[in-house]
């Protein structure tokens, strides 16, 4: 995790004004992702996209330009930052490295309406999505997703990479690994932990700490199976 946001200075960006903004990623995520950079006050340029289909077309009535290669050649032009706008978390690492061998800044957003405590802190190009509440003390990594409604208690860690689904909830002093995914309306109970690469799912309730690679469901939530891995990951998915 690179040296992460404070919170009380997260919507200050003051190289804003001569970079120009892309939201990486042009499907149903990538669009909330781009409504929250439009409602915080920022101008996007439009979406990078690496589906090919995607290209030349207009979502929310921004232009979709083409992929890392496009990105690639535009960054030697002029000065871009972009806004990770995908949902699947290997995904959004790889291209979040992408822009890192690019000088590329990941631009972290936060919704108005988020409640966000001044001592929190936020890694780079991390999202939180309309009324989601962090509170003290808590340490969320790069590039996670915070989704609508998500409420991350005190002292709480979340690795880099993480996704919490709408409405998920993290007890007080609880954590969330690198890479693991929360589904909608689960939540870990405080001081509990929840391992690297896991996937809980939507509504169950994790009472005790979970393993590195698994997949929990239920209340209380039972592990059900081994998780995709990254390099799994990595062999079966496009780049959004």
């Amino acid at each position: 995790m690179t040296e992460p946001i404070q919170t009380n200075h997260i919507r200050q960006l003051p190289d804003m004004e001569v970079a120009e903004l892309y939201i990486y990623g042009a499907s149903g995520h990538g669009k909330v992702v781009a409504e929250v950079a439009l409602v915080s006050g920022h101008h996007v340029y439009g979406f990078i996209d690496d589906n090919q289909y995607s290209i030349d077309k207009h979502v929310l009535g921004l232009p979709v330009f083409g992929g890392f290669e496009w990105m690639s050649k535009r960054a030697q032009q002029t000065k871009l930052a972009v806004c990770l706008g995908i949902g699947d978390n290997h995904a959004r690492q790889r291209v979040a490295q992408h822009c890192r061998e690019l000088n590329i800044p990941l631009i972290t957003l936060v919704h108005p309406s988020a409640i966000v405590s001044s001592s929190a802190f936020i890694g780079n190009g991390t999202v939180l999505m309309a009324r989601v509440v962090v509170n003290a003390d808590a340490e969320i990594g790069d590039g996670v997703i915070l989704n609508t409604g998500v409420i991350v208690e005190h002292d709480c860690k979340i690795g880099d990479y993480a996704h919490l689904s709408p409405n998920s909830v993290m007890g007080g002093a609880s954590s969330l690994g690198m890479m693991s995914w929360l589904g909608m309306g689960a939540a870990i109970i405080h001081c509990v932990s929840v391992g690297i690469g896991c996937v809980v799912g939507a509504g169950a309730v994790v009472i005790k700490d979970l393993p590195d690679t698994v997949v929990a469901m239920g209340v209380p939530a039972r592990i059900c199976h081994r998780a995709i891995s990254s390099e799994e990951s990595t062999k079966n998915d496009n780049i959004n």
